[in-house]
């Protein structure tokens, strides 16, 4: 009769023993389960998101592009070497030249996504250490380099104005006036250029920031394209 008791007692523990290991174990493919949707989802959401940021890099690559151009135009050497067509290529629009000159560029990628993960601590669910390092990587160093460059822009260009209005105000006048065909505004303005090396050697200066920014633009864009390979890769496993 205990023979019968401890048996049956035995098969009952040995029952519930295995009932809480398949429950835990059961408990952790869910969680494992879950873990992996999540993680999916992160480096999907991340990937919609180098995409837009591909495109806010493209246009401002071409815009950029098209400064450094204009001022090539407006800095080669003589007054009576302005190609007009180049610059009509470019632009049609005085307001258009008067930008690259007084306005500075704001860098602002889309980044909701990636800060949204972070605030929310949900970059937990990556698992691959080469992605968060190119994630630091691009929207901490990369796009710092590029913000100070910028700033150094803003810095020179806001003297741009009341240098040129106290020194130069047939450039601000002939912005303003109507009659005056961007062709004409065009060689006002290096005439002014030409003429007077302080306003030239401004414009050497704007040249060169904005090569610079445009280089570094160009590594945060190999950034970029690192994080979609990675993400690429870590998706496929």
């Amino acid at each position: 009769m205990l023979k019968n008791y401890a048996i049956k007692y035995s098969i009952e523990f040995v029952v519930i023993i295995l009932g809480i290991t398949v429950s835990f174990w059961l408990n952790e493919l869910s969680i494992t389960n879950q873990d992996e949707k999540e993680r999916i989802k992160i480096l999907s959401s991340l990937q919609l998101e180098i995409n837009e940021i591909k495109f806010y890099c493209d246009e401002k690559k071409q815009i950029w592009g098209n400064d450094i151009r204009l001022l090539n135009e407006f800095l080669t050497t003589g007054t009576g070497e302005l190609n007009i067509d180049n610059i009509l290529k470019i632009t049609t629009s005085k307001n258009r030249i008067e930008t690259f000159m007084v306005l500075f560029r704001v860098f602002d990628p889309p980044l909701n996504r990636y800060q949204s993960i972070i605030n929310s601590g949900d970059l937990k669910y990556v698992k691959s250490e080469t992605v968060k390092e190119i994630l630091s990587r691009l929207h901490n160093t990369s796009l710092s380099h590029i913000e100070t460059a910028v700033e150094h822009e803003k810095q020179l260009k806001q003297s741009f104005l009341p240098f040129i209005t106290i020194n130069h105000p047939e450039v601000i006048l002939a912005r303003n006036n109507n009659s005056i065909s961007v062709d004409r505004y065009s060689k006002i303005l290096k005439e002014a250029i030409h003429s007077d090396n302080r306003l030239e050697a401004k414009f050497v200066m704007l040249k060169r920031y904005l090569e610079f920014k445009t280089s570094i633009l160009q590594v945060y864009m190999i950034n970029l394209e690192d994080l979609k390979a990675e993400i690429n890769l870590a998706l496929d496993n």
